[in-house]
């Protein structure tokens, strides 16, 4: 992936040289399109073998032909390609140009697609293309996470169908949007905290928190990854700690840092738990999604607000459920798209009912899906708008459903993870 990222690299640095002497239109950004797809095939190739490859490659090809499709063929309409994506290009471009401010932008993907067109000109094609090679280093750190697991080959191939094949994702990873960078930041920070959850190599930590904030600051719904790693980090490591500091100053300690992440960020996370819908404005643009939902609890605040929280995580996860449903279109989501967060859920909760592995690991999977879930849902009160978020934490539910379900697994943690002095792994 570094030498892949290397040649992006210096496509972009040639460019910024060039690119006041390039012609008008968009036979550039075919040209940098067209060799950043033989570097992406040979990176693939030279990673990958057999079903691996050829789902992989599928995925990507998908995406490239749906690339094409938004930007030349407009007389077919791509899933949430319209408002957000003509606005990140639209004040993108402006911001690259010195025309507009940069402190009134939106989001964090503004100021990097701008930096983004300064450097290489308003080729909007290449822009859209990153974001697919964003996917494909995704799934392969996901396979990547999958393999170091030791998930069986059958769990392992359905996982990553998923991640391939999911309608919504192909959609979401081919245009202008800011989930592709967020699912690859997510997802390689999730490969190097199962790495130091194994390996407990403080440099791999520091890759998944580093991952982690840059996660964060596309979207302020992935803190609950980074309080996650928090909480993993003083638990697991509270041994060694405790032989040089005193217990329950390191807890102190601990909480003191959780409360500073998030009165810092108040404006967007605190707020979310004021109103049904308050602090979405502060990073969501345009949050118009077609079928809202629990419209009778606006105007809750605080514990009234906390108490509905189940209901607007199970409306997060599944709609359009089938009650709301306004024609086709929420059909066709529900079975393409919701249906598959029911079997991902299911199957989890399925696979930890039955599984051996030691209670205290089960409820940890259930806390790290259980805070991602509710961060995010009180920031959503439609169903278009819960599809592209829930897609964000995609990678975090098919590592959850594999680990949930594989046998494999227990072999794996008896060489990997110690318990407490005295503990079986599959007590």
């Amino acid at each position: 992936m570094i030498y892949v990222l290397g040649f992006f690299v210096i496509q972009i640095l040639a460019t910024f040289l060039i690119k006041d002497f390039l012609p008008p239109g968009d036979g550039y950004a075919m040209l940098l399109v067209f060799t950043g797809i033989v570097a992406i095939s040979l990176y693939l190739y030279r990673t990958l073998k057999n079903e691996w490859l050829f789902v992989i490659f599928a995925g990507f090809a998908v995406r490239v032909v749906i690339l094409f499709i938004d930007l030349y063929v407009p007389s077919i309409g791509i899933f949430s390609s319209g408002t957000d994506t003509e606005y990140f290009h639209e004040v993108s471009v402006l911001v690259a140009n010195g025309q507009y401010p940069l402190e009134q932008t939106s989001t964090v993907y503004v100021p990097f697609l701008s930096g983004l067109y300064y450097m290489i000109g308003e080729q909007r094609a290449y822009s859209q293309f990153l974001n697919i090679a964003c996917w494909v280093f995704s799934a392969v750190f996901l396979f990547k996470s999958l393999n170091y697991l030791q998930i069986e080959k059958k769990l392992s191939f359905i996982a990553l169908l998923i991640f391939t094949l999911m309608p919504n994702s192909i959609f979401m990873s081919s245009i202008l949007l800011r989930e592709a960078l967020i699912i690859f930041f997510t997802t390689v920070s999730l490969y190097y905290f199962l790495r130091w959850i194994g390996e407990r190599s403080f440099l791999q930590f520091g890759w998944a928190v580093v991952l982690s904030i840059l996660a964060m600051m596309f979207h302020t719904g992935m803190i609950g990854l980074l309080l996650v790693y928090i909480a993993s980090f003083v638990w697991l490591e509270r041994g060694k700690m405790g032989r040089k500091i005193s217990t329950p100053l390191i807890y102190l300690l601990f909480v003191g840092g959780i409360a500073f992440l998030v009165f810092q960020n108040s404006d967007v996370f605190l707020s979310k738990f004021v109103t049904e819908e308050g602090g979405t404005v502060d990073y969501e643009i345009f949050a118009e999604g077609g079928s809202v939902y629990l419209a009778s609890f606006s105007g809750l605040s605080g514990v009234a607000a906390l108490l509905v929280a189940p209901l607007k995580m199970f409306y997060f996860l599944f709609s359009p459920l089938p009650l709301d449903w306004r024609g086709a279109g929420d059909i066709v989501s529900f079975l393409f798209d919701s249906s598959v967060y029911l079997f991902l859920i299911g199957a989890t909760l399925y696979g930890l009912f039955r599984s051996e592995m030691p209670v205290r690991t089960k409820i940890f999977i259930l806390l790290v899906i259980g805070m991602t879930v509710f961060i995010y849902s009180y920031g959503t009160q439609s169903a278009g708008t819960a599809m592209r978020h829930r897609n964000k934490i995609i990678p975090l539910l098919l590592l959850s459903y594999a680990a949930a379900n594989s046998k494999q697994l227990l072999e794996f943690t008896k060489t990997k993870w110690t318990g407490k002095k005295g503990e079986k792994v599959g007590s």
